[in-house]
């Protein structure tokens, strides 16, 4: 049931999706390759994803960066690690095409759409211990 609805879900985002991708240059053969792209993306990025997010939030929880500057930081290191992955899989599918300036501007699209440090975010942890 909750693979059925990540599908659904997925399938979604690629409908909303299609019309800004075809804009921005990605050619597919059908709306199942895009999902079938878009899959492989996200499944690829999560590591790459986890390690940006982790080492901006150190750098923030640490001292050495206010929350600005984290986030900041974050974007150019997740644009460039979406770059990777989309150009990766872009370069394994044959299905789905895309250009390198499609694919730049798509990921830093994403990264400025992320924010892994929010507003309620504190530097020293935040947590309170019982």
């Amino acid at each position: 049931l909750a693979l059925g609805l990540m599908g659904g879900l997925i399938a979604l985002e690629a409908l909303v999706f299609s019309g800004l991708l075809q804009l921005l240059g990605f050619q597919y053969r059908s709306l199942g390759w895009l999902v079938v792209y878009l899959l492989a993306s996200a499944a690829l990025g999560l590591p790459l994803e986890q390690l940006t997010n982790g080492l901006v939030r150190a750098l923030y929880k640490l001292g050495k960066a206010t929350r600005r500057q984290a986030n900041l930081l974050f974007i150019p290191l997740d644009a460039l690690c979406s770059c990777f992955i989309f150009w990766l899989v872009d370069a394994c599918m044959d299905a789905v095409t895309a250009t390198g300036l499609s694919i730049l501007v798509l990921a830093l699209i994403f990264a400025l759409l992320s924010q892994p440090i929010g507003k309620g975010d504190k530097p020293d942890g935040g947590e309170e211990t019982p």
